[in-house]
């Protein structure tokens, strides 16, 4: 039982980083009906803008989180401005915009890459001793990335059902051209969409080098992200983190019962079981239900 509980804590912990990224898939998609596959480069450039404001300018934990997620937003909006927005204003088809995205991805992690080299690195934080519930151990840096990253998602709720850009977005996301005609700037919206993702890859990407490691291809992992929010149902932002939810403690639970090199082929066998079962994912919506 002592081990069930540390390893479904953990699974919520990891299960809370998937969700800051499926989230960023799901409300890119559900507004442009594309994939970011840049998405992963944006969150290991801002791991590693962490990283070096800690190890090399000697910043504390929140002031490297702040700096990092300025820089992350910089980096996503400045991509959406030249790579994304003049695809988007000739109205080219969406696979011209997931290539677009593949070329930010590849250019930004070979940077990275040629800076700081393919080392694996530890994220420079202090070490904290874990928290003893009887038995059970629970790690205090899973109980900080869980308790932040659900706290930036029901911000995130906020700002999208109660706020006047909000209702834009999520207007938009139903028919893009009918806002536009009713007087909803869909370059705003797009700055939006961008800055809300630099922020979610950013805080991901630091939490996840803290777990794991700091590393150029890191941001690989949005795969999970990316299978998280199929399962759930693409396209709605409820349905990404239930879906980030279950696959984080699904694979945790292997890994700790099974064997971690197992942990992969469970996530994707995972995906092919539920899209036999449910081919709009556990809680799929139809197109013009979205967010």
């Amino acid at each position: 039982m002592e081990l069930f509980i540390q390893q479904l804590v953990s699974g919520i912990s990891i299960g809370a980083i998937y969700a800051l990224l499926a989230v960023g898939y799901a409300l890119v998609y559900s507004v442009y009906n594309f994939t970011n596959w840049a998405f992963d480069a944006f969150m290991a450039f801002g791991a590693f803008m962490a990283f070096v404001a800690i190890s090399s300018l000697a910043m504390p934990f929140w002031l490297a989180m702040i700096l990092s997620i300025i820089l992350t937003i910089i980096l996503s909006v400045g991509s959406e401005s030249l790579a994304y927005r003049p695809l988007r204003e000739r109205k080219a088809p969406r696979l011209f915009m997931m290539i677009s995205a593949m070329g930010v991805n590849l250019a930004v992690v070979n940077i990275i890459n040629l800076i700081f080299g393919g080392t694996f690195r530890k994220f420079p934080v202090e070490s904290v001793q874990p928290i003893f519930v009887g038995n059970v151990s629970i790690g205090r840096m899973d109980l900080i990335a869980g308790a932040i990253s659900f706290g930036v998602l029901a911000l995130l709720w906020l700002f999208l059902y109660r706020t006047r850009w909000g209702l834009g977005i999520r207007a938009s996301a139903i028919d893009i051209q009918t806002a536009s005609l009713m007087g909803i700037n869909n370059n705003a919206v797009a700055i939006i969409i961008f800055i809300i993702t630099g922020v979610l890859s950013s805080i991901a990407g630091v939490f996840y080098g803290i777990k794991y490691a700091v590393f150029p291809m890191m941001g690989i992992v949005t795969i999970k992200a990316m299978i998280a929010s199929i399962v759930g149902g693409l396209g709605s932002l409820p349905a990404a983190i239930v879906g980030s939810m279950i696959l984080g403690v699904l694979e945790t639970l292997v890994s700790g019962y099974i064997s971690s090199s197992y942990r992969d082929l469970f996530s994707f066998l995972f995906l092919i079981i539920i899209l036999l079962f449910f081919p709009n994912g556990l809680m799929g919506k139809n197109v013009d239900e979205k967010l």
